[in-house]
């Protein structure tokens, strides 16, 4: 049995992540039309109209849930299709929107309607939650420290940019989490020794992540690296032997075998990325921008500049940038001073790693070692999966590597952890007030920002 008793702390941070997505949620328009301003129309040289100028490709995913309320089954993706605008997310696996389908027929919300926005979008501010618990958990279990778990938990969750993707419908909120419990059971089995019931915990976990998006598949070679360490930490009781690999790497494969065997009879593959990719033509193409600009710049100022941008948040169609009133040179200053700030307090958690080797030691705690080499890794595999996506296409987003947002959590608060010294205890605190501050600022901007977008 695993204790999962949640610490006074970590209440406090649950509850006010929620007040705090839905604060966002109620601000940011629900398929309502609008402009972007950075942005044009490459046919009149004006800001860019859209019909839904909210969190983006929000307006597809309510559309699949909508289909499935309809009782029209799982949407084909069709290349050419004229209503392709509207339809560009049918290729997605269907766990989410099962989900969200059912949460809109409980709340009785119209995933088409304007007025049902903030009901339908707080299925998301509920899974965020469970996320949040699993990233103090792999931190409890993988360091055997609640101070870092609690103020890692509040960094992912009151990230500006983690509360607007928790107050948006999307099928990416529930693949952080459940990326996130993966790592903590794989962190658990790691630290602490394998049972068959926890590698069936890990397997069932990349199996719905695999149903919930392609880009699951990261887990994986995640847990693959967990397995071969365990070899290498426990004695015989506590390894992973063959029930424990299968459970762990062959179970997520059969529970997606129907998705795949489904996407083969339809488009003659099994993940459906080379027709995405071939119906896709919408989106900004790599190979334009590298023709037009060359990769240094295209890579450089645009993937990498806007990827870290919106790692701290930038709204609606990455289209809303803090202080973009000031100008977007100033604006850019802010954000590298707000990047430096936040780096500076992560690699200072880095460096002293040896200092937590040694607490750990002294107090007879898991290794540090494997905790971060697991963690890592999986941030590691969720930057590769974002620059082979702008490979294909210009995506800018941070969203793409945040299936890794407790790793980022962890680095923010082991450094944080490391100033407040005696004080650690109420790292979690000094972090929450930090994040709280950036929320507070990015409300403002995206009040101001929707305002402007949708005046005319």
């Amino acid at each position: 049995m695993i204790p999962m008793r949640l610490p006074t702390p970590l209440w406090v941070i649950l509850g006010l992540f929620v007040v705090v997505c839905t604060v966002f949620n109620v601000n940011t328009p629900y398929r309502e039309p609008g402009i972007l301003i950075f942005q044009k129309d490459p046919t009149t040289g004006q800001p860019l109209t859209i019909p839904d100028i909210g969190a983006p490709d929000e307006r597809q995913h309510a559309n699949y849930i909508q289909h499935l309320k309809e009782g029209k089954g799982f949407p084909v993706f069709e290349k050419g299709s004229p209503d392709l605008g509207e339809t560009y997310q049918s290729h997605q696996p269907p766990l989410y929107y099962l989900m969200a389908t059912a949460w809109s027929v409980v709340t009785g919300s119209d995933p088409t309607s304007p007025d049902s926005g903030v009901k339908l979008r707080f299925l998301n501010t509920l899974i965020g939650c469970l996320t949040l618990v699993g990233v103090f958990f792999a931190a409890k279990w993988g360091l055997g420290r609640e101070d870092v778990g609690l103020a890692a938990a509040a960094f992912a969750g009151f990230l500006p940019m983690s509360v607007a993707l928790h107050a948006a419908v999307s099928n990416d909120p529930l693949l952080f989490c459940l990326c996130t419990w993966v790592l903590a059971l794989l962190v658990r089995g790691v630290q602490l020794g394998w049972s068959t019931k926890l590698a069936l915990g890990v397997g069932a976990l990349i199996g719905l992540g695999m149903l919930t998006k392609t880009s699951a598949l990261i887990l994986l070679p995640l847990a693959f690296v967990a397995f071969f360490m365990s070899n290498r930490e426990h004695g015989d009781a506590a390894r992973p032997g063959i029930k424990e690999w299968v459970a762990g790497l062959a179970l997520p494969l059969a529970m997606a075998a129907p998705w795949i065997a489904r996407n083969m009879s339809l488009y003659g593959e099994p993940f459906v990325l080379k027709t995405f990719k071939e119906g896709f033509t919408g989106s900004p193409q790599a190979a334009m921008f590298i023709e037009g600009l060359g990769p240094v710049t295209y890579w450089g100022n645009f993937v990498m500049w806007w990827t870290v941008r919106s790692f701290v948040g930038v709204f609606g169609y990455m289209d809303i940038f803090l202080f973009e009133r000031m100008g977007m040179e100033r604006s850019g200053l802010i954000y590298l001073a707000i990047l430096v700030v936040l780096g500076a307090v992560a690699l200072l958690g880095m460096m002293g790693l040896r200092e937590f080797r040694e607490y750990a030691e002294k107090n007879a705690l898991p290794r540090v070692s494997w905790f971060q080499i697991l963690h890592l890794l999986l941030l590691f595999l969720a930057v590769a999966s974002l620059v082979r996506f702008n490979m294909d296409f210009f995506q800018g987003q941070a969203r793409y590597i945040f299936p890794a947002l407790a790793s980022f959590g962890f680095l923010f608060a082991m450094g944080m952890v490391r100033i407040m010294g005696e004080r650690r205890e109420y790292a979690w605190l000094a972090t929450l007030v930090l994040m709280l501050v950036l929320d507070a600022v990015s409300l403002m901007t995206i009040t101001d920002g929707f305002a402007v977008r949708t005046s005319g």
